[in-house]
């Protein structure tokens, strides 16, 4: 590592990306973290500890990186610009605990990238770029990609959207998808001058837990996240429209089917499920 870059100090981390020629890009959503309590009170809230294995995304220039190679068994950072994997390689050097990977986290084979380290247990963590922090979480609350916590700092509005309550205008498909996969809890909001460049729009940390039972017994997870998926495309209308759309029949769930979706909480749509899934 690096000892003469440090990389909580503006003034030095401004010279640097001077001295390489780099600019963050906005459409990459690149505002990088330089703000060592904030930093710190992440790590905090992640929980990691030495016998994790850890999956960072977006790890910029490596603040968030240095902390975790300190706590965790291992580290695998996966970051999309070429300019700054070439910067984690300086600054890291050869490591024995990093594994640093010049990938697209979209594309990333999350079932796989889990496999790879059981039974270890797998902790994400990361400053998620903003241009994909949805997509991101929506693939890792899959049943087979869940990693036992997930600690990120995302837009703001996105936290509201994961801690939305239904009936609430926030309240969709990611939160229903998040919520059934884990327990969720807000950590704080992130001040602008945490950032070098300060973003536009706010930032907040949440930190994810996995539930280790359901909510409640599920009998067809794929027809689950197909019928929320499918009925949050069409928000406004009535569950009976929606479900005759579905062309699906319930005959048990016991809901009002005037209802419309945001105001069916994550267990009623796995009541709900599991009547269509009796009828099939």
């Amino acid at each position: 590592m690096d000892p003469r870059l440090n990389l909580t100090r503006p003034a030095e981390v401004r010279a640097h990306l001077r001295s390489i020629g780099f600019s963050p890009s906005k459409s990459m959503g690149q505002n990088f973290l330089i703000d060592a309590h904030m930093r710190d009170l992440i790590l905090d809230a992640s929980e990691v500890g030495p016998e994790d294995h850890v999956i960072e995304v977006g790890p910029g220039l490596g603040v968030m990186t240095e902390g975790l190679l300190d706590r965790a068994a291992s580290v695998l950072a996966i970051e999309l610009d070429a300019r700054l994997v070439e910067h984690l390689r300086q600054h890291f050097g050869p490591h024995p605990t990093l594994e640093l990977r010049h990938q697209d986290a979209t594309r990333t084979d999350w079932p796989l990238e889990l496999e790879r380290h059981r039974p270890r247990p797998v902790r994400m963590i990361s400053n998620l770029p903003y241009s994909v922090g949805s997509r991101v979480l929506y693939e890792l609350a899959a049943e087979t990609t869940r990693p036992r916590s997930i600690t990120v700092m995302v837009q703001s509005d996105v936290a509201d959207r994961l801690l939305a309550d239904p009936g609430s205008a926030a309240y969709g498909l990611l939160t229903v998808r998040m919520a059934w996969a884990y327990a969720i809890k807000r950590v704080r909001n992130v001040p602008g001058p945490c950032f070098l460049p300060p973003p536009r729009v706010g930032s907040t940390v949440v930190h994810f837990q996995r539930r280790e039972q359901p909510l409640c017994a599920l009998n067809d997870p794929a027809r689950f996240e197909a019928l929320v998926k499918f009925a949050f495309t069409r928000r406004r209308k009535q569950l009976a429209k929606i479900l005759r759309d579905f062309q699906a029949e319930d005959r048990g769930s016991g809901l009002d089917l005037t209802r419309r979706p945001e105001t069916l909480a994550p267990e009623e749509w796995a009541g709900l499920t599991n009547a269509l899934s009796a009828n099939k």
